[in-house]
């Protein structure tokens, strides 16, 4: 990323990232961004990442880009409720503290460091048509320690931790961390009904794989066995 300009901050865009390996997913995606309400005077761009080496330095790239909110998703992920981007831009000029949005987290980060792992879960997510429900956060937001990465919405930017994860896993909850550290709320929103589907029927085996035992052993390390944990 050396030497590249970075494009003037812009107070009134919305930018949408998404690593993608799968063009027909990635097309529905845009379909469902295409048809979202947009809030008056602003202005939407999407940026799509390519052979990304892992979603962290993927991800990082979209630092290089001026827009105020970002929103990162996994292109699997539809965003259904039409009016995401006017209640995001509520929460957030609302909340100046509030540096970073999931749909479903945890309020406090269980010692092995998997997420849904603990009681305390608030969030909803329509995943391949079942309605997880992950518990009711309050009006307008639950402050919780660390969310899920099917979607990521951020007001201001903080570098990912591509200098510890190195793969597709725990970048969500390690960028949680990172945005604690430096003051700012992280939350959950209260849904009505979820805001996204999430097309991932894989979750089971990712879970369970080499790279994500890795990943979390590495997080726990760092964040949580007297780590930088906040």
């Amino acid at each position: 990323m050396t030497g590249q300009a970075i494009d003037p901050v812009c107070d009134r865009q919305f930018l949408f990232v998404t690593c993608v390996n799968n063009e027909q997913l990635y097309r529905e995606c845009l379909e469902h961004i295409r048809g979202l309400e947009v809030p008056d005077t602003y202005t939407v761009d999407t940026l799509p990442i390519y052979n990304a080496a892992s979603m962290t330095s993927g991800y990082n790239q979209a630092l290089l880009h001026g827009a105020k909110y970002k929103i990162y998703l996994h292109q699997d992920v539809f965003v259904v409720h039409r009016m995401f981007l006017v209640d995001l831009l509520r929460l957030f000029t609302s909340h100046p503290q509030l540096g970073l949005l999931g749909m479903a987290g945890c309020k406090a980060m269980p010692p092995h460091g998997v997420w849904w792992g603990t009681r305390g879960t608030v969030g909803t997510v329509n995943q391949c048509n079942t309605i997880l429900r992950f518990g009711e956060a309050p009006e307008p937001f639950e402050p919780v320690e660390a969310v899920d990465g099917l979607l990521l919405a951020t007001q201001y930017d903080v570098r990912w931790r591509d200098d510890l994860f190195t793969g597709f896993h725990f970048y969500d909850v390690s960028q949680s961390m990172e945005f604690r550290r430096r003051g700012f709320i992280v939350g959950v929103p209260r849904q009505a009904a979820p805001w996204c589907e999430h097309w991932d029927d894989d979750l089971l085996a990712a879970a369970s794989s080499h790279a994500f035992e890795h990943g979390r052993q590495l997080f726990v390390s760092h964040y949580l066995d007297g780590g930088t944990r906040v």
